[in-house]
């Protein structure tokens, strides 16, 4: 794994979002996939994310790649109403920090999450 992701990873499962915050750029940017809005740093605080960090489980996180220009990772979100989807998160990295991040979402059906062979 790499320096970013396991700081930035752990920050996110101990539910610590001062630290999340800290893995941010002053410069950071969110492309969202669904709508291709853009969300700046200044749309985050420590509140916020701890919002976010208990409306779903991230599980089985995996960081994929990680070098000082990029980092993807992927890891399965479950939310409270029970849906399901594997997602896939690109983030560029500028003075090692995350500084633009954008993701891929596939949803997945109860079935299909319960059939995956992680979760045997």
């Amino acid at each position: 794994m790499g320096i970013v992701y396991d700081k930035f990873r752990g920050a996110w499962l101990d539910r610590d979002a001062e630290t999340y915050m800290s893995c941010l750029h002053t410069e950071y940017e969110f492309h969202l996939h669904s709508n291709g809005r853009k969300i700046t740093i200044a749309n985050y605080d420590v509140d916020r994310i701890l919002n976010f960090m208990t409306e779903s489980d991230q599980l089985h996180p995996t960081c994929i790649y990680e070098n000082e220009e990029i980092l993807v990772e992927h890891f399965y979100t479950v939310a409270t109403d029970g849906s399901c989807e594997a997602v896939l998160w690109s983030h560029k990295l500028k003075d090692g920090l995350i500084w633009r991040s954008q993701n891929g979402c596939t949803s997945l059906t109860k079935e299909q999450w319960d059939a995956h062979p992680l979760n045997q």
